[in-house]
């Protein structure tokens, strides 16, 4: 009896000991580590560089992407959508995960059936190495901010017999926090002051100094000022301007570019962009 005793008191003061060691861990586990969503808010945006080249009879085809791979994942799937309808815009192929080297190569390879469709429309049945189709996009991140990350697309298409090859170049701009794209919500306002600044900017890229000179190789009625097919962005030193080729001037004289700096601009923002800027020289 007394051995059965000795036995019960000891298992109980085991359980005991053994009650206080997991409640320690416990507590020591609470206090190391972050709740998973501020820790995850608090990774830094890291992507890596995916591109992929495919040339056949029909033509050549290539792509490059900056992919998303780690960072607050409000924004990484954010950018990781927005990569993806680039590319295959209403028709996104299956994938496993987020396999980004299979993307850039199912891209390829997608647009190698659309360059062997196009010839077969035209009736032509073999092309020159000189002429042959080419097609290419470029998903580039040129900003990165502690509160926005900006990309820029540039997409060129050269289809055999023709006068010449089309091209687009964009930039979109994105909030971290919530993964927010940025349109028409950029600028708060466009006055004459403002169209000033983006007549000196076009006078910048044509390298020419007067206004009688920009009306001459513009085609839009400039009193108007029109505003690019697509937003102005945000980069590394102001607010990014890139007219579509036609949006303002004849193919000849290209996509005209230019950036105001955000002493000048900053007045024309809205409240949601200027909040992006309170540290916006340590954008890289």
């Amino acid at each position: 009896m007394r051995i059965f005793s000795c036995l019960l008191l000891l298992s109980f003061v085991l359980l005991l000991s053994d009650c206080k060691n997991t409640n320690d861990r416990a507590v020591k586990s609470g206090q190391d580590a972050a709740p998973p969503s501020l820790a995850a808010q608090e990774q830094p945006l890291r992507t890596d560089s995916f591109k992929y080249a495919l040339k056949s009879e029909h033509g050549s085809c290539d792509v490059y992407i900056d992919y998303p791979t780690e960072g607050p994942p409000v924004i990484v799937s954010t950018l990781r959508e927005f990569i993806k309808t680039t590319l295959f815009e209403d028709a996104a192929p299956d994938l496993e995960g987020d396999d980004a080297q299979e993307m850039v190569r199912k891209y390829c390879m997608e647009r190698q059936k659309n360059l062997a469709k196009t010839l077969e429309q035209m009736d032509i049945h073999h092309v020159s190495e000189s002429d042959a189709p080419e097609e290419g996009i470029d998903i580039r991140m040129v900003c990165r901010g502690e509160k926005f990350v900006t990309y820029e697309v540039y997409r060129y298409s050269f289809i055999t017999h023709g006068a010449h090859g089309e091209y687009s170049d964009y930039g979109v701009t994105f909030r971290i926090s919530d993964g927010h794209r940025f349109g028409d919500d950029l600028l708060a306002k466009t006055d004459e002051d403002l169209y000033a600044h983006i007549r000196a900017g076009l006078k910048s890229y044509f390298e020419i100094a007067d206004d009688r000179q920009l009306e001459e190789i513009c085609t839009a009625d400039l009193s108007l000022m029109p505003m690019p097919t697509f937003p102005p962005y945000l980069v590394a030193d102001g607010v990014r301007f890139h007219y579509s080729i036609y949006d303002i001037c004849p193919f000849d004289w290209g996509d005209p570019a230019f950036t105001i700096p955000y002493a000048v601009i900053r007045p024309y923002l809205t409240e949601s962009a200027k909040e992006l800027l309170t540290t916006q020289n340590s954008a890289k």
